[in-house]
């Protein structure tokens, strides 16, 4: 009882004593080639659980350490581990530098456990997979999630379809995205709930990337149901670059990134980066895809320890597309082939301008500060045909969604690590608020996108996110630790519907509170078991609650994880997993109306299975094998099925990869059949694609080469049981002619990208 009142101590922020007779120990970590500091290293106490990254200036420092005799431990993937032992004598400070060699990548040398963060093994995951696969594009950083799949099905404008642990999560219905703690993800969007389009960051600017499962982390709220991926940029650049593309169906990229300030005597960085991508693309329409990205960040020190962030970027994209096609104009009429068009005037446009300032401030020797401020200012544009002629036989069924919002956040947090006896403690409190003024957003009928038949939907919302948690890690022994997480979300939202003749507004407002609970048991450096239970949430669209008065704003989720990391051998990682999770409220996406509704609820259970292993010195192999079994729960056998829902993924490779020379990777994605519908009796097609990619530099150029799909298989990315009705085309293939006696539901589809090579040029300056 005593520990236990201890404990409620430490949760609620007091301050403990810390002991006397202590001394400090700090340095700068960098390259023993290069001498460039190597931020994000780990400085570990062994034995102590005492430790700190390094900052992106290479400066660490460890603060009121008890006097005695201690092994000091500095590792970061890519460089060799060294051990320093130290004596720490009170009120004396140590000044330890360190340089680290690099190494080949030796999975010998990575532990899946961690004194610093019990859940270090995803990371780790992550740190491999990022270091090894040939990554070009934002879609290949969502690749290296485990069990995360994607599918384009708008002429690449859009934002890609997402699968993940038996989800599929059209554009972000229930996987929580950031970019520097940025959300992506846009609430009651125009296309569909939870739309996140990654398309504005610039992957080259990506310097990590963290993932996790599951509702369990109190820091994630809205979205984190099947789990979350967080990305980070670069806070400096090591050198310039520039990189040429070219690629198959008069398809090209040019990217550049430029250091403005690198002043290691004045800790300031400064850097600007740019994208600019054009592709026909391979479909007979030309799509006729242009985006353009640009990105500048500066960090720095300010009034004295405190680390600022700031950065700024803008992005514009418009694009052509050829839609989903209706099986049967392919294989019954023949009227087109995979690659042709029914209504060929869809497209999009989209922009998106981002403002974000970071600040993070020590407050005392184990306890820092964090506050985040961002701005977005996003539009978006997009004319689909679904169901061609079945609503209106005379102009089609085109429908023209457009919306235009303004995003306003703030975050802050409070960071505190403390020490008793057996007992460690980190404990974070956060605040975040989030508001999205979103002035106009409708769905049009349109007729070749220029002229408008009917409105069906135009209104006006403002909706606020206000969000509180607490996480906590005990660290109770060397081989047993807790995360205990709780997060309260307030959501209020007020929708103004401008179809009617007066002015006709409504509000809602909703709050919901979570648990979550970590375990975390280690056997020792090598073998770890894991159970982590939680509720999480998603918010429904603010159209869809007005319509629906009886469903729910924020549908709680209620999962639990059963997982192991261990190393069978000093070369092999295994990650194993069996998992559960309860929905009270599916986002199911309407193909005729292009939003996402809310549905019954869903159960799902499955399992996950990671291997990463090295042979020989060079070589690398990885995969990663899912399965989910989902199912509505009030719907009778047989008619229960989740549309879409991923039942088996799999994605694997071969990877050689020497410090220098060729670097070498031969990689597989699979995924397997499923239902396209709650009866299962249309199928959504699996596929089996295998892509390879070379590279070589020498000095300061690198060469590369990719065959995306190099066995050339037939397969379909996004797929849907849509109701469609059609008309014949005339002599000179334009589609006016006899209409459909009657309409038919069947398989819809975009194909996917046929044989397509990809090569250029990299120029390190």
């Amino acid at each position: 009882m005593k520990k236990f009142t201890f404990i409620l101590f430490l949760v609620f922020g007091l301050n403990l004593v810390v002991l006397a007779h202590t001394g400090n120990v700090k340095g700068v970590i960098t390259d023993s080639s290069t001498t460039k500091p190597i931020p994000l290293t780990n400085v570990l106490i062994l034995k102590t659980g005492i430790g700190t990254a390094v900052d992106e200036k290479g400066h660490y420092r460890l603060d009121n350490v008890p006097e005695g005799i201690y092994q000091i431990q500095f590792s970061h993937m890519g460089y060799g581990t060294v051990v320093k032992t130290i004596k720490i004598v009170a009120d004396q400070e140590i000044i330890l530098d360190i340089k680290l060699r690099q190494v080949i990548l030796n999975l010998s040398n990575i532990s899946v456990t961690s004194e610093l963060n019990p859940d270090e093994a995803f990371t780790s995951i992550s740190r491999i997979d990022v270091q090894l696969r040939p990554i070009i594009s934002s879609q290949d950083l969502l690749r290296t999630v485990p069990g995360l799949f994607i599918t384009q099905h708008g002429g690449g404008g859009k934002a890609e379809q997402i699968f993940l642990r038996g989800f599929d999560n059209d554009h972000g219905t229930d996987i929580d995205i950031s970019v520097d703690g940025i959300p992506v993800n846009m609430v009651s969007h125009a296309h569909g709930q939870g739309y996140a389009d990654l398309h504005y960051v610039i992957p080259e600017t990506i310097e990590k990337m963290d993932f996790n499962k599951g509702p369990y982390y109190a820091n994630h709220g809205d979205f984190c149901t099947s789990g979350f991926v967080d990305f980070s940029t670069k806070t400096r650049i090591a050198e310039n670059m520039i990189k040429l593309e070219m690629a198959s169906y008069d398809t090209w990229r040019t990217v550049a990134l430029i250091n403005v300030i690198g002043d290691e005597d004045i800790d300031q960085n400064l850097y600007l980066a740019g994208e600019f991508f054009y592709t026909k693309s391979y479909f007979d329409l030309p799509q006729d895809f242009t985006r353009t990205n640009l990105f500048a960040k500066y960090s720095g020190r300010v009034a004295g320890k405190n680390q600022l962030n700031l950065s700024a970027s803008t992005f514009s994209t418009q694009w052509d597309q050829s839609g989903q096609i209706p099986d049967r104009a392919v294989t019954q009429y023949h009227w087109i082939n995979r690659f042709g068009a029914i209504d060929d005037t869809e497209g999009g446009n989209s922009s998106r301008s981002n403002l974000n300032a970071q600040l993070t401030s020590p407050i005392t020797e184990n306890s820092y500060l964090k506050n985040q401020i961002y701005f977005t200012d996003y539009s978006f544009n997009l004319w689909s045909n679904f169901t061609f002629w079945l609503n209106d036989s005379i102009n089609g069924d085109q429908i023209q969604q457009q919306e235009n919002r303004k995003i306003y956040g703030y975050r802050g947090s409070y960071t505190r690590s403390d020490s008793l006896s057996n007992l460690d403690l980190k404990s974070e409190f956060g605040i975040a608020i989030r508001r999205d003024d979103i002035p106009r957003i409708l769905l049009f009928n349109n007729f070749q996108r220029n002229v408008t038949v009917d409105t069906l939907a135009y209104g006006k919302t403002n909706q606020t996110n206000y969000s509180l948690y607490y996480s906590g890690t005990f660290r109770f022994s060397d081989n047993f630790s807790m995360n205990l997480g709780l997060r309260f979300d307030y959501l209020f939202l007020k929708y103004v519907d401008n179809t009617k003749s007066v002015y006709t507004a409504t509000s809602e407002n909703a709050s919901i509170l979570n648990p979550k609970v970590n375990l975390f048991y280690n056997f020792n450096k090598d073998f770890q078991i894991y159970l982590k239970g939680g509720t999480g949430f998603h918010s429904n669209d603010a159209r869809s609650i007005y319509e629906r008065q009886t469903r729910q704003l924020l549908p709680r989720a209620i999962g639990a994880d059963l997982g192991t990391f261990f190393k069978p051998y000093e070369n092999t990682i295994v990650h194993l997993a069996i998992w559960g999770l309860y929905l009270e409220e599916e986002l199911v996406y309407v193909g005729d109306e292009a939003i996402v509704e809310p549905s019954d609820e869903t159960k799902r259970l499955g399992f996950d299975v990671s291997v990463r292993y090295q042979f020989f010195r060079d070589w690398f192999f990885d995969l990663d094998f899912n399965y989910a079994r989902g199912r509505f729960i009030n719907e009778p056998e047989g008619a229960n099925y989740i549309p879409l829902a991923p039942i088996i993924t799999s994605q694997g490779g071969l990877t050689y990869k020497p410090v220098r020379g060729v670097n070498l990777s031969l990689r597989y994605r699979y995924v397997s059949d499923r239902p396209a519908n709650e009866e299962n009796t249309v199928t959504a097609l699996g596929s089996f694609i295998t892509d390879i990619a070379i590279a070589y530099r020498f000095d300061s150029v690198e060469l590369f080469l990719r065959s995306e799909n190099m066995f050339n298989e037939e397969w379909n990315e996004a797929q849907f049981d849509t109701e469609s009705r059609l008309r014949a085309p005339d002599e000179n293939g334009n589609f006016i002619g006899p209409l459909e006696a009657n309409s038919v539901s069947e398989l819809n589809y975009t194909p996917g990208s046929p044989r397509f090579f990809r090569g250029g040029l990299i120029f390190h300056l």
